[in-house]
């Protein structure tokens, strides 16, 4: 099959505002994990989320920075794919959770996929597929980005607002929702980040931008956010010299529709990654050969296309927990419970 292309033509927007309404998309809970400092899955399903902090304005988002000083990407310390299938793995009930599942993947996905016919710049992305034994496995390609000066300064000033805002559990550098929930046809169980929780639970996503850019950012934000599960926005308002003078701005994920993003583009979104998704799995043959999944971007003909590699997909030691028999899975949940501790 190799140099195999199967292409998708992308539709105008008012096309996928009817495929479905975006309330319709209520995802539901069913784990947890955290990445320790160093990158290693260090916890299953007892994942503490971080919670807001006490602090005092203003906030210099400048404090230590040096190009060295900035971490990209939390993704390229540990191949963010295998984290999901980590909790898979780790989890007691893990091989049960896929059983009503179409769809593994991450929400970094869906959120690039679903804004495409709404980015003014028409970026590209490029992801990785397969389908393996009948579920559709979907992750973003591992590679270096690359960061111009202002780029880097601005990726270091969201994370130290992170690290002023935040009380993370110490040892632990991130820490994620595993969410099922169902776009279109077809049911998901992807993996989400969590960057706080307030005292009432209130899951948030906290952000940096500039003032006059807030309602250019929130489109984006809102869709990342839906797919995600949060109920709250949470932006540091920063100037161009790093500093953030004001209360930080809360906008009610509930608000955004309507407000912000008009109910219609909200559901031509949600419309597309369905309508994607579902022309994925059935242009995909079972096995577990890559497929390389890509959006070129740029002005002329919108499409995406599907591309066979031919090499391998996933990890070994998850396709012998795929493939293992019922002994297998009493063994593996035995050591599962090592997975299960607090951090």
């Amino acid at each position: 099959m190799a140099g195999v292309t199967k292409r998708y033509d992308i539709k105008a927007t008012s096309e996928y505002s009817r495929l479905q309404n975006y309330t319709s998309y209520q995802p539901t809970e069913v784990g947890t994990f955290s990445i320790g400092e160093d990158g290693d899955f260090i916890n299953c399903n007892k994942a503490k989320i971080p919670t807001l902090k006490t602090y005092k304005l203003p906030l210099n988002l400048n404090e230590g920075y040096s190009p060295k000083a900035v971490d990209v990407s939390r993704e390229t310390s540990f191949p963010q794919w295998e984290k999901g299938l980590k909790w898979i793995h780790g989890s007691k009930d893990g091989k049960k959770s896929l059983s009503d599942v179409d769809v593994i993947t991450q929400r970094g996905v869906l959120k690039d996929i679903g804004y495409t016919n709404h980015n003014r710049y028409k970026n590209p992305w490029k992801f990785e597929a397969c389908k393996y034994k009948g579920k559709l496995y979907i992750r973003k390609l591992e590679q270096e980005e690359k960061w111009d000066a202002w780029g880097m300064q601005n990726s270091y000033w969201g994370k130290k607002f992170e690290e002023f805002v935040m009380e993370q559990q110490a040892g632990t550098k991130a820490t994620y929702n595993m969410l099922k929930g169902k776009i279109g046809n077809r049911n998901f169980l992807l993996s989400a980040e969590v960057d706080a929780v307030t005292p009432d639970g209130k899951h948030m996503e906290i952000k940096t931008c500039f003032a006059n850019k807030l309602n250019v950012k929130i489109p984006l934000a809102w869709l990342q956010s839906h797919l995600g599960k949060v109920d709250v926005l949470y932006y540091g308002l920063k100037d161009k010299q790093g500093m953030v003078y004001s209360k930080p701005t809360e906008i009610s994920m509930a608000q955004v529709p309507g407000r912000y993003v008009k109910a219609h583009e909200a559901n031509a979104m949600i419309g597309f990654i369905g309508d994607v998704i579902d022309w994925m799995h059935t242009a995909i043959p079972d096995g577990d050969e890559t497929w390389i999944l890509e959006y070129p971007g740029g002005r002329g003909r919108q499409i995406i296309t599907l591309e066979i590699q031919g090499q391998k997909f996933m990890p070994s030691w998850y396709l012998q927990f795929i493939d293992g028999s019922k002994e297998d899975d009493l063994v593996r949940q035995v050591e599962a419970l090592s997975l299960e501790h607090p951090v």
